[in-house]
C-alpha cells in the first residue's frame, strides 16, 4: 500500500467564494472512492496498474464554490480547471468535463494499492526477463501524494503527483458577451484560431469523416427539449486539421456571434478512452441545419446540454501555461 508519508497541502484559488488550503487530514473527512487507473503514457511508457484511493475533485471544489466574478454569462461552461504540482507542471480540465459527466472517477488520491500481474511472465518470456522485469519494477516506485488521478482517460498524461494547487479560471475574464442585434443567429462559417499551426476557415464539413449521434436536450434552466439527431465532423478531427500542440494545459473556447461560448479541454478530447462524442454538426434529423446554425457543437456525453453552442462563429485555442 503506497501512503502519504508527509502531510503536504494543496490551495484552491482563483474564481471561488472561499479560497482554501487543504491537507492529507482534511480529506480524510470526507467520502473516499477508489479509481483505478492503468498508467500508460502516450509516448508508450508504463508507469504500473493502481488502485487510488480518494476524494472526488467535484466535491473539493464545491467547498470552495465556483463562482464567476466576470459575468460574460451565468453559467461556468467556460471555465478551465488548472492544475499544478510541485515541480510546476500543470494539467487542465473543463469545467464541464467534471460537472456535466459523472465525474466520480476525477479524483484527489491520497494512497494507492498496485494490482500486480496474478501469473509470472517467465513461461512466455523465458530467457528474456531484462525486458519485462521493469514493467513490475513499477508497482514498488514511490508515488507523490497528493495526486489527481482521471480515471476516465485512456493515457496517464493529466493524472498529476504532488499536486500543489487547483486554480479555477476563466480565459475570457477580460472580455464581455456581445449581444446578438439580428433577428435571427446565424453565422455562415466559423474560424479556428490562436495556438494552431494554420489558421482555417470552415465553410463546409465535405473533407471531413462524418459522425452520426444522438443528443439528449436536458439543461440546466429549462430541463428537457426533446432528442436530437445529429450528424457533423469529429471536433478533434478540425482541431488536428489546425495542427495543435499535445498541450495538457490547453482548452478550447467555442463561441457563437452572440457570445455565447463553452470550453472543452485537452484531454477530455484527446485522452478520454470513450468513443469521440463532441462533433461539429451540420445536420440535424436528417436535414441541414438552418435554425440557429449552420454549425452547432453538441458535447454529446454530456449529461446537461448547456455547453452545446448553436451558430458556431469561432474555435480559439488557448494554451493555459
Amino acid at each position: 500500500m503506497h501512503t502519504s508519508a508527509a502531510a503536504p497541502t494543496f490551495s484552491i484559488t482563483g474564481l471561488v467564494k472561499q479560497p482554501i488550503t487543504m491537507g492529507i487530514d482534511d480529506l480524510a473527512r470526507f467520502q473516499t472512492v477508489r479509481v483505478q487507473l492503468n498508467e500508460i503514457m502516450k509516448d508508450k511508457s508504463y508507469k504500473g496498474a493502481f488502485y487510488y484511493n480518494g476524494v472526488i475533485l467535484r466535491n473539493i471544489l464545491d467547498t470552495a464554490s465556483i463562482e464567476k466574478k466576470v459575468k460574460t454569462s451565468s453559467k461556468a461552461i467556460d471555465l478551465a480547471i488548472k492544475v499544478t504540482n510541485k515541480e510546476g507542471k500543470s494539467v487542465v480540465l473543463s469545467w464541464g468535463e467534471v460537472y456535466y459527466r459523472n465525474s466520480g472517477d476525477i479524483i484527489i488520491a491520497t494512497s494507492a494499492a498496485p494490482i500486480t500481474p496474478r501469473k509470472s511472465c517467465a513461461s512466455c518470456h523465458k530467457g528474456e526477463e531484462a525486458m519485462y522485469q521493469p514493467y513490475l519494477d513499477v508497482f514498488n516506485r514511490k508515488i507523490d501524494f497528493p495526486k489527481l488521478v482521471v480515471g476516465s482517460d485512456g493515457y496517464g498524461g493529466r493524472s498529476l503527483e504532488g499536486v500543489v494547487s487547483i486554480e479555477v479560471i476563466d480565459p475570457n475574464q477580460n472580455t464581455t458577451a456581445r449581444g446578438n442585434t439580428s433577428e435571427k443567429l446565424f453565422s455562415p462559417s466559423f474560424k479556428i484560431t490562436g495556438l494552431v499551426k494554420k489558421e482555417m476557415t470552415v465553410t463546409d464539413l465535405s473533407k471531413y469523416a462524418r459522425k452520426e449521434l444522438t443528443m439528449i436536450h436536458m439543461g440546466e434552466g429549462k430541463g428537457f427539449h426533446g432528442i436530437g439527431n445529429f450528424s457533423g465532423a469529429m471536433l478533434k478531427a478540425l482541431l488536428e486539421d489546425a495542427g495543435i500542440e499535445n498541450d495538457l494545459a490547453s482548452v478550447f473556447i467555442v463561441s457563437a456571434p452572440d457570445g455565447y461560448r463553452s470550453l472543452f479541454s485537452y484531454g477530455e478530447l484527446f485522452l478520454n478512452r470513450a468513443d469521440d462524442t463532441v462533433i461539429m454538426a451540420d445536420r440535424l434529423n436528417g436535414k441541414a441545419i438552418d435554425e440557429e446554425g449552420k454549425f452547432f457543437l453538441v458535447p454529446c456525453d454530456d449529461i446537461m446540454s448547456d455547453r452545446d453552442v448553436k451558430s458556431v462563429e469561432k474555435i480559439e485555442v488557448i494554451s493555459l501555461k
